[in-house]
């Protein structure tokens, strides 16, 4: 595999284009039943986010060793309805409500700039990110927080039912961009998933380094074990993409 001018480029979300600086968990579950018109049960904000986290994490540990994703969507609303939980909003918004309060997240810097460049150099973007909400979801964040962007798609491994690093969450964003693996870059900041998997597909991987901290999952004790371009800013990646013509 040889790096060379993308037609394309993949983007990972989560710390790579945004940063998420706190996971309140439990903070999103009681925004959740601030809008529960009934709750028969009398079900509580901590019961509530005892009750979800114990089971997602047990699907986690269960299907992520196999590269599979959680439709957290669905999840929320099995739930919901074993509980008898009835809510004054759309079960979509209630998704986005909750990931608000769980999640506050900010562009990383320089990626304004990076995306301009992008556009002015005619290279089309997209992403494609493990994730358990909703690919509708996503976008919205995105559309809030990258008001410039021009992704031509968002693609949530929730919808997809395989995650990065397995190669069918690529191959499903490269038929839906009409590409052969070499025409792209993948950009991301995990070793294994974002790296390792985009280079098993045949994707050019850069590494997107950054120097703030991952809130939510640990650094890994070495690098990729694959060929890979390293950057530490979004800045250094525009005059690498530059010197390429």
């Amino acid at each position: 595999m040889q790096m060379r001018k993308p037609e394309m480029i993949f983007f990972d979300y989560g710390h790579t284009l945004c940063y998420e600086p706190v996971q309140d968990y439990p903070a999103g579950w009681a925004a959740v039943l601030s809008h529960a018109v009934e709750n028969p049960g009398g079900i509580t904000a901590g019961d509530l986010a005892s009750l979800c986290g114990g089971v997602y994490r047990r699907l986690w540990d269960a299907m992520r060793p196999l590269e599979l994703e959680t439709d957290g969507f669905k999840l929320d609303a099995a739930i919901y309805d074993s509980l008898g939980l009835k809510f004054d909003v759309s079960l979509e918004e209630l998704e986005y409500i909750r990931w608000q309060a769980t999640e506050p997240i900010y562009p990383m810097e320089g990626i304004e700039r990076f995306l301009a460049l992008c556009a002015d150099r005619g290279l089309r973007t997209a992403v494609i990110s493990n994730l358990s909400y909703s690919g509708g979801v996503l976008r919205r964040r995105i559309d809030e927080t990258l008001p410039f962007h021009r992704f031509e798609f968002v693609l949530a491994s929730s919808e997809s039912v395989f995650r990065k690093p397995s190669e069918w969450i690529f191959r499903r964003a490269l038929g839906m961009a009409g590409l052969e693996p070499a025409q792209a870059w993948f950009v991301g900041d995990d070793v294994r998933c974002d790296i390792e998997g985009a280079a098993r597909c045949g994707i050019w991987p850069v590494w997107y380094k950054s120097p703030l901290r991952c809130t939510y999952k640990p650094e890994y004790a070495s690098g990729p074990a694959c060929e890979y371009s390293l950057v530490s800013s979004w800045d250094e990646l525009g005059e690498l993409l530059t010197a390429l013509g």
